[in-house]
């Protein structure tokens, strides 16, 4: 993963990471421009939900599903549900 250097803008990359709790990650960075070598750290944490899934693997709607133009076969759904359970199908 890269990250701009906060004083430079240079792509920096990242030289560790360490789990500070079960949501919260600490990342340290080292910028990649030789004249500014500088060192950093981020934190990540707090995850906020954006979308909810579908639970249990629910069909999505068809009012609710977007085509893709020029696409002649729609594409194989990723999970499926059978009689033993929800199925998810990984590539192709």
């Amino acid at each position: 993963m890269a990250f701009p250097c906060p004083l430079c803008g240079a792509v920096s990359r990242v030289r560790t990471s360490r789990m500070l709790s079960a949501t919260t990650k600490e990342t340290y960075y080292n910028c990649s421009n030789h004249d500014c070598c500088h060192q950093y750290k981020t934190t990540e944490g707090d995850p906020l939900t954006v979308a909810r899934p579908i639970p249990g693997g629910q069909a999505i709607p068809e009012r609710q599903q977007r085509t893709l133009k020029g696409l002649k076969t729609p594409p194989v759904p990723a999970l499926t549900r059978t009689p033993e359970g929800v199925v998810h199908r990984v590539g192709r």
